[in-house]
């Protein structure tokens, strides 16, 4: 009886809590974000085209996944290539001091713009 009630209080303090907020993944999901998302000026032209802004690229950081076969975190600068479902299919995200900068990005419908 003891236990369950343990169990209870437990839940009950700390459900509001994220479990999964230590895992790599989102610790460098959240250094991204917490840097800053800037993008290129070829990405900014690509973005506008599309009608889409740097708050798409945020939503990729937040929905996405990193796919650390094709990032390079042990060099420097840090690259991470990250891939969703949403509006941008994939960008790679370099880490710099000062910011996180998009130096590429994937759209899932292909669209001629002239950048």
């Amino acid at each position: 009886m003891g236990v369950l009630i343990g169990l209870a209080l437990t839940y009950v303090m700390f459900s509001d809590r994220g479990c999964m907020d230590w895992v790599p993944s989102e610790r460098i999901k959240e250094d991204i974000r917490s840097r800053g998302i800037m993008e290129t000026e070829e990405v900014a032209c690509y973005l506008e085209c599309r009608g889409l802004s740097v708050s798409d690229l945020a939503d990729l950081v937040t929905d996405g996944s990193i796919n650390y076969s094709e990032s390079t975190p042990r060099e420097i600068p840090r690259k991470y290539f990250i891939e969703a479902q949403g509006k941008v299919q994939s960008a790679i995200f370099v880490l710099t001091d000062t910011a996180s900068i998009v130096v590429s990005v994937n759209f899932k419908e292909i669209k001629g713009c002239d950048c």
